[in-house]
């Protein structure tokens, strides 16, 4: 007996879709793939460095990591109980906002969440209230985006459930639009020239299976485009870009806490065009394509599309700016420390900089030197294996001829402050004005080493005083660390 699969109905509808978009040449396979989970994920907003998720019954929103791990990235203010929170990332064109244009700007990279009439800006981690729509009645499923195309003056566009389309400037002065009516969410300004409703919003109405379009003149066009359970609309970019995960375009599945992703490929050659998703999973949901043939807008499947309830969805916004790095501060590459520093002290940052030698003179010659004893550290970035360092010693005044010679207790220690087995050569110290220290080591792992060269300054003794001047300047450097040079002056007891 042959097994027999049952193939439901809502199967029979795609596949029928499939072949006959197959047998026309127009045929569109989407790839997504898990990605991580979320506490009933709902809004998300993406960047190239950025994935953000909001949690339908906290006030959680959560960033997610490159690979998948989710960290706590701020908890807004808000009702304490389930809702629908939607968010947007500013784009590098929100600058231009206000009228006229740039008179009311946003920060680029400034996150927004809905929650019922409130929007919250949250800006370096830190959380405000950026405005109170009056005239939103809905408590919940407000949608938000950014304008990147400049036909409503690169604002913010939020939608509230009721039918009422707003557009809000970087000042947070709110500005009605239209009223649609019905049970609108998900809002997208489409780019100029996408057919008859380019550079409108257009926005989903679930209850209508329907989007909508809205001209920045109030002009309101209804049933545009029939879409089972519409969720939200979804341009996709000229050219489209990655979160670090790979991910391309990221959905949000509420009911079972998932966040799915698109890889890049399945957007080739379709920039400018537009992506319309289903909530619910009934009989014709999908995701759909949208494009334009000149004359009419088709729409072709997208599928299959992701089981559940697909709440929030984003395109990795590519005109979001990256952060500028901070540069990191290159900390104390090497310094010139009295005799008991140790590693700690100069790693830690708490040794103390030595930064002349007294000298006396009798009859005619250096007789004493204080103090005894010097270190000069410096910090080194090693491969694993064997590694060679040259410290190089000069005298800069010309006035005399002796070099300071290494003593025993001159180390290598690791990041730890481990000592490492190492060996110190030193070049001829006298009659010169110039020499080296070479520091040869086996370094059992890549990364920072410490060297450590202790020097005596009692070579300098019994040599003729300096003349014509008494100080001597001496200066310490390793070749190839940039930073690690350091001066010492050699100074006469009045």
């Amino acid at each position: 007996m042959k097994k027999r699969t049952k193939i439901t109905l809502r199967t029979k509808i795609y596949l029928t879709i499939v072949a006959l978009l197959a047998l026309t040449g127009v045929f569109y396979a989407a790839n997504p793939t898990f990605f991580t989970n979320v506490p009933f994920a709902t809004g998300v907003a993406a960047s190239q460095t950025d994935l953000l998720v909001s949690e339908y019954c906290t006030e959680n929103i959560d960033r997610v990591a490159c690979d998948g791990t989710v960290s706590l990235f701020a908890t807004i203010p808000g009702f304490g109980s389930c809702r629908e929170k939607y968010i947007t990332i500013a784009s590098a064109q929100s600058v231009n906002s206000g009228n006229p244009p740039g008179s009311a700007p946003f920060t680029p990279r400034d996150v927004f969440v809905t929650e019922g009439a409130t929007v919250f800006k949250i800006h370096n981690g830190t959380v405000t209230l950026f405005t109170t729509i009056a005239g939103c009645i809905a408590t919940d499923h407000n949608g938000i985006t950014f304008d990147h195309f400049g036909t409503f003056g690169f604002d913010m566009i939020v939608t509230c459930q009721e039918g009422d389309v707003f557009k809000i400037d970087g000042a947070g002065t709110v500005t009605p639009i239209a009223s649609t009516g019905g049970m609108i969410e998900g809002p997208a300004v489409v780019p100029p020239g996408f057919g008859p409703h380019g550079g409108e919003i257009w926005v989903a109405d679930e209850g209508a299976s329907a989007v909508h379009a809205i001209k920045n003149d109030g002009t309101v066009t209804l049933n545009i485009l029939s879409h089972v359970a519409a969720e939200g609309v979804f341009v996709i970019p000229a050219v489209p870009c990655t979160f670090c995960s790979g991910g391309a375009f990221f959905q949000a599945l509420q009911n079972v806490g998932q966040v799915w992703q698109y890889p890049l490929s399945d957007f080739t050659g379709l920039g400018g065009k537009v992506l319309v998703t289903s909530e619910s999973g009934g009989t014709g949901a999908d995701t759909s394509l949208v494009t334009f043939n000149g004359t009419n807008y088709v729409q072709s499947s997208f599928g299959p599309r992701i089981p559940g309830l697909n709440e929030g969805s984003s395109f990795v916004d590519c005109d979001v700016p990256t952060p500028t790095p901070t540069p990191t501060p290159m900390g104390q590459v090497s310094q010139i420390t009295p005799t008991g520093t140790t590693c700690q002290d100069f790693a830690g940052g708490t040794a103390q900089t030595l930064d002349t030698l007294n000298y006396s003179v009798r009859n005619g010659v250096i007789h004493q030197v204080n103090p005894g004893v010097f270190f000069y550290w410096v910090k080194v970035t090693a491969p694993a294996g064997n590694n060679t360092f040259v410290v190089n010693q000069s005298i800069t005044t010309g006035n005399f001829n002796t070099l300071f010679a290494i003593a025993n207790g001159s180390s290598v220690f690791n990041s730890s402050c481990t000592k490492v087995n190492a060996t110190f050569t030193q070049s001829d110290i006298n009659n010169t004005t110039t020499g080296t220290v070479t520091v040869t080591f086996n370094a059992p792992t890549a990364g920072i080493y410490y060297i450590g060269i202790k020097f005596s300054p009692s070579s300098v003794k019994n040599k003729p005083a300096p003349a014509p001047t008494t100080t001597v300047g001496y200066s310490f450097s390793t070749t190839g660390v940039p930073g690690s040079t350091q001066g010492l002056n050699l100074v006469k007891n009045p």
